[in-house]
């Protein structure tokens, strides 16, 4: 079970101590999007937009890697284009490979990286296959696809926290 075992836990983003974070040398973000950074399908809203800008200006780097499909998420995809943020969609998770290409896109070793989503069996597990820390956030709604929802079921019996 360690494999399912985030190095912290925090309601929202917005919740995490990434003081703490950048002390225990962890300075490249790999962040989920749906349910993490937006609500399933939606756009980034203000507060989260500014969060991300903030934490490119104190030096993290900052990606997106997401199982979702790119063309239905033109607005988001754009969003974070302007904030200079790399976004890696399709990314297949909980398989390594995506997050692995992040850090390389960040300049970070997988050591330095912490992967920021609300499900167990794809960012908790994805991270840890990749050799990476994770941060497991409630998700922001209960709208999310219908695979998601069943996986949420199986997270339940794991001992989601």
């Amino acid at each position: 079970m360690s494999w399912l075992r985030a190095y912290t836990t925090a309601n929202t983003v917005g919740d995490i101590d990434f003081v703490a974070l950048r002390s225990a040398g962890l300075h490249a973000l790999l962040f989920d999007l749906d349910n993490t950074l937006t609500l399933w399908g939606g756009a980034l809203d203000p507060q989260t937009a500014s969060l991300l800008a903030e934490l490119k200006s104190r030096g993290f780097r900052l990606a997106v890697v997401s199982n979702a499909l790119p063309r239905r998420r033109s607005e988001v995809r754009r969003q974070l284009a302007m904030l200079g943020i790399p976004v890696i969609f399709r990314a297949r998770k909980p398989l390594p490979g995506a997050f692995r290409r992040a850090c390389l896109l960040l300049g970070a070793r997988p050591q330095e990286g912490i992967v920021i989503g609300d499900q167990l069996f794809t960012d908790v597990l994805g991270a840890h296959l990749a050799g990476m820390h994770a941060v497991l956030v409630s998700p922001l709604n209960p709208r999310e696809h219908w695979f998601t929802r069943l996986m949420r079921r199986a997270e339940r019996v794991c001992g989601r926290r």
